[in-house]
């Protein structure tokens, strides 16, 4: 009996080993695969055993929850590839077709002459949309205001390479205060941390 039961548990181990991959909707594969493992599986567990028989089945139930479950997982990968595609095409009229207003102006039009005499009202209607996008991208910087922006760090640089260490005191901490002014903490902190912390103290 101790030995009968333990064949059972070792085939049964066998079974657990092989069906969990497989869906209820899917009991003729499952069946098939059992079948192969339990047949090579059965001769090491018990010598005795010259045939075994097994039958998987599920109810209708589980069959159904199976169903609705296979259901709700392709609606939802089907609506995470949409919102996927409707992201990726956002980002392109972001990147290439506001980017610019004449573009986008080319991209209204679609090509369509009838829209011209109301593209003619629009006025700087697309600049302003192209503004607005760059705005929330960072305020992208034109050439000519990033080559400002470069030459005022050099102007700063050239004044504070000659002056002495009680000089460049003053002037760190005069900007910090300029920093404080804009609300611009992190530029003080690091101001204080570059000249000792006698910018706040000054």
């Amino acid at each position: 009996m101790e030995e009968t039961y333990r064949a059972h548990r070792q085939l049964r181990e066998v079974l657990e080993r092989v069906t969990p991959t497989f869906s209820v909707l899917s009991e003729g594969e499952a069946q098939s695969e059992a079948e192969i493992a339990v047949h090579r599986q059965a001769r090491g567990i018990d010598r005795r055993l010259t045939s075994v028989q097994i039958t998987l089945s599920a109810n209708d139930d589980m069959k159904a929850y199976a169903e609705n479950f296979e259901r709700e997982l392709r609606q939802s990968a089907l609506t995470e590839a949409m919102y996927a595609m409707k992201a990726r095409q956002a980002s392109y009229v972001r990147d290439h077709l506001l980017a610019d207003a004449q573009i986008a102006r080319l991209w209204w039009l679609d090509g369509r002459a009838e829209k011209l005499p109301e593209l003619l009202n629009m006025g700087n209607n697309f600049e302003q949309v192209v503004g607005l996008v760059r705005d929330g991208m960072g305020s992208a910087k034109t050439p000519e205001e990033a080559l400002v922006v470069e030459r005022v760090a050099e102007i700063i640089k050239d004044f504070l390479a000659p002056l002495g260490a009680q000089h460049r005191e003053v002037l760190l901490s005069q900007l910090g205060k300029i920093f404080e002014s804009y609300e611009r903490e992190d530029l003080v902190t690091n101001l204080q941390i570059l000249n000792g912390n006698s910018a706040g103290e000054a």
